[in-house]
């Protein structure tokens, strides 16, 4: 691989360099995929389904729009059950 990189044209490591950025970006995409679910699973408590409940599919409804995932990204410092945000 080194010589061939080495010995390679200007458009040969342009075609390299394009088939590893394919390569990184896909393993990428794969990995945020197999996230999701597992996420939601990990959020879930156990025995219990959140409501409401979140998609496998869709982010539309995730973040600060749910109130699970909202209470875990909210600072420490923030009450997240205080609708006026006030600091604890």
């Amino acid at each position: 691989m080194e010589d061939r990189i080495y010995g390679a044209s200007e458009e040969e490591l342009l075609h390299i360099s394009d088939l590893l950025q394919k390569g990184a970006s896909g393993a990428r995409s794969d990995d945020t995929r197999s996230l999701k679910s597992a996420i939601i699973e990990l959020i879930t408590p156990r025995g219990q389904n959140l409501t409401p409940p979140l998609s496998r599919h869709s982010k539309m409804e995730r973040g600060f729009h749910h109130e699970r995932t909202g209470a875990l990204l909210c600072p420490t410092g923030l009450d997240w059950t205080d609708s006026e945000g006030v600091a604890t």
